[in-house]
């Protein structure tokens, strides 16, 4: 049991700085597609952005309550 809430905890730190690097990956692209012009995909992206570092908060609160 131990071994296994130690697994968890790991996994979720990952995920919460595997998900970090991922939407600074998209801001970048974001970027890119404005100075492109393209204004409904910066959007999109940016969206994209926010709603992973919205999912990311909700990995932080779990992280949070599994270490008590």
């Amino acid at each position: 049991m131990e071994g296994e809430m130690r697994e968890l905890e790991a996994l979720l730190e990952y995920l919460v700085k595997h998900n970090g690097d991922h939407a600074g990956e998209i801001m970048d692209l974001a970027t890119r597609a404005q100075a492109l012009g393209k204004t409904e995909v910066y959007d999109h992206l940016v969206r994209g952005v926010d709603l992973l570092n919205e999912s990311n908060e909700s990995l932080k609160e779990a992280l949070a309550t599994l270490r008590g």
